[in-house]
């Protein structure tokens, strides 16, 4: 198979004649609520785009924000992308046209309007089509949307240029932008982009760190003399000392928030197939696990531009910019090594790299702490010690398990699990950026705890659909009041219980991954990627070598055929299919009510299994039926590559 654009759609071209197809046969009486709710999400979703695209967009796709023209920031590009990050994803997964048309357009107006904003440097903040310099825990958030685009849209050849450009920004392959140091396997500063190490930014930017800025977060340093808190800071003199100790600290060489670039590179490959990129993400992964091991296993946060750990700090392993000390410490390491890990996985085929991200949760664990009945991490490390305990978001050991499919981390899992809030039993109604936070109720799931799930997290989809129709209805702001969020809390789009119920994966990694899924979907019938109007997912159970996925189709009429991927990239091949199929041998009774065709339908049945051994295979749905395939699996066994190739 292969991917070309027609219409501005994709169209996946079937070039194989031997794919294996598998007819399902089975039909169902009562249509399952999940499914219902399923097909239910996309069609509400597919209609929810209008309203921000009618009011709070500019016809040419450019944003309400900033509100003036003569705006100057090193800080924004990221907040624009974010606002429509999910929206490939979603026409990824099966939702409308629409979704994609938009999110070229958007993308392209963004990156058009914010190279008209100075950075306060005299140049602007994109150059090239790519940020000008600045830190990965942003640029991990904002370059969500480009891989989506990604996924959504391989066929593209602009954006296979963009992601090649993008990538050598960081393979020391511009001379204007001199990011990496290939002999020390190292990013020369916390702020890269386009136009190198961004030393400016800290020199221009921190040169006085302000209270007002920065009073949500904790200290950076604890060494500074007449600073012992936060408020500290409020004094003008106390500022510029932090200031200015963070600038000779902070601004040089390398932080282990940069393992979110991994991900930009991977991109690349996965469009290109470049081995250069590979190589990349191998020499600069393994280099932050190499000083890890020289730290006793714990990932430091910084190394000097000579290569030590510690060089700007004292010698000290932690303090380097977003790192443990300051200002969200592990919420953002765990995301970016665990993002570069997945990455190993999957450019090596290789799942045991997953076990770097696994290390650094458990030398948390060797710190935790019983607490009222809670086993609580330390987030944070400063002079003092470890502090700023709380529970081990299930995210991270999601992700890791989604890897390694090792019993001993759902022990984990078991273990962390946050029993003041029982999130693991309940759907809990929240705000976040990425509408996701699901990952202990859909894990308690696959381990058949919580049989409920897959329903409850529709329901709940459903309500944050409708909140923000409904807050956008009633919206009355000012829009000379806008600010860098506005759009992020106005998106409609949630696709969080969609990945985990027909993918099997969980959300991304949201500072800087790709999405990981033990299957991928794509509508024969309409040549596109994506589940096929009317088809319903559900993966209800994972291992190592096996899988299990209940597909229906709701039409009443009509016939889908779905082409079933291993994994996410193509990267895991099927050994085999198990199923059950109706032998037609006997004929059922008019008289008979539903529950007698029930029976009948489940005795009238016979077990099949079919040899498959492809990373593709082919589902034929009649109207109104149902299958269950228990999927045999090589994981990591093919090289990955987006669409089907």
């Amino acid at each position: 198979m292969r991917n070309a654009r027609d219409s501005g759609a994709i169209q996946l071209i079937i070039e194989d004649d031997t794919m294996h197809t598998i007819q399902a046969t089975t039909p169902f009486i009562q249509p399952p609520r999940w499914a219902l709710l399923q097909r239910s999400l996309f069609d509400l979703t597919d209609r929810a785009a209008a309203p921000v695209l009618e009011r709070y967009v500019n016809p040419d796709g450019t944003i309400l924000w900033p509100t003036r023209e003569d705006f100057k920031s090193i800080d924004g590009l990221d907040d624009a992308y974010e606002s429509f990050h999910n929206w490939p994803l979603y026409y990824a997964l099966g939702g409308a046209l629409l979704y994609l048309d938009a999110s070229r357009k958007e993308y392209d107006a963004i990156t058009a309007q914010f190279a008209r904003y100075d950075t306060g440097h005299g140049h602007p903040m994109v150059v090239k089509e790519y940020e000008q310099g600045y830190d990965w825990m942003h640029q991990g958030e904002g370059y969500e949307f480009f891989y989506m685009l990604g996924l959504a849209d391989p066929g593209d050849p602009r954006h296979r240029e963009r992601a090649r450009c993008y990538a050598g920004f960081y393979m020391d392959e511009d001379p204007e932008a001199p990011n990496y140091d290939p002999e020390r396997k190292l990013l020369r500063s916390p702020h890269v982009g386009s136009m190198g190490p961004a030393w400016r930014n800290f020199d221009k930017h921190y040169t006085r760190y302000r209270y007002a800025q920065w009073k949500p977060w904790p200290l950076p340093f604890h060494d500074i003399p007449g600073i012992q808190s936060v408020e500290d800071l409020q004094d003008p003199e106390n500022e510029r000392k932090m200031g200015e100790a963070l600038v000779e600290r902070m601004a040089r060489g390398d932080v282990v928030a940069n393992l979110a670039s991994t991900s930009l590179v991977t991109h690349a490959y996965l469009l290109t197939g470049d081995e250069k990129c590979r190589r990349w993400v191998r020499d600069y992964t393994e280099a932050w696990m190499e000083r890890a091991a020289r730290n006793g296993g714990l990932v430091p946060d910084n190394v000097g531009l000579s290569g030590q750990i510690g060089e700007y700090l004292g010698g000290k392993w932690y303090g380097g910019y977003y790192g443990w000390t300051w200002p969200h410490g592990w919420h953002h390491i765990g995301d970016a090594v665990i993002a570069a890990a997945e990455n190993m996985a999957l450019l090596y085929q290789d799942p045991s790299y997953i076990d770097f991200a696994r290390q650094q949760i458990l030398k948390l664990m060797e710190h935790g702490r019983q607490e009222d009945g809670v086993f609580k991490v330390p987030y944070f490390h400063h002079d003092h010690g470890w502090q700023g305990y709380g529970p081990l978001h299930a995210r991270y050991l999601a992700h890791v398990w989604t890897v390694s499919q090792d019993d001993a981390d759902l022990e984990l899992v078991r273990r962390t699990r946050d029993h003041r809030s029982r999130d693991y039993t309940r759907v809990i109604p929240q705000f976040s950026k990425h509408g996701g936070n699901h990952d202990a109720p859909w894990l308690s799931f696959l381990l058949g705890e919580y049989p409920d799930y897959p329903v409850d997290i529709m329901e709940h989809n459903h309500a944050q659909v409708y909140q923000r129709l409904a807050f956008m209805q009633d919206d009355r702001q000012d829009p000379s009041t806008y600010g860098d969020w506005y759009l992020q809390v106005r998106n409609p789009v949630t696709v969080e219980g969609l990945l985990q119920l027909a993918t099997g994966g969980p959300l991304f990694q949201y500072n800087g991954g790709l999405q990981v899924g033990r299957l991928w979907y794509h509508d024969a019938g309409a040549r596109r990627p994506g589940l096929p109007p009317d088809v319903a997912a559900l993966v209800t159970a994972l291992a190592d070598t096996q899988a299990t996925v209940t597909l229906v189709n709701l039409h009443a009429t009509a016939t889908r055929r779905v082409v079933v991927q291993g994994g996410t990239f193509g990267e895991h091949r099927f050994t085999e299919v198990a199923f059950t199929q109706r032998t037609a041998q006997s004929e059922p009774s008019p008289h008979w009510n539903d529950a007698q065709y029930r029976d009948f339908v489940d005795q009238d049945t016979r077990h099949n299994r079919v040899t498959v051994n492809a990373t593709h295979f082919t589902v034929e749905l009649p109207p109104a039926t149902q299958v269950e395939l228990d999927l045999g699996m090589q994981r990591y066994a093919a090289t990955p590559r987006y669409g089907m190739s």
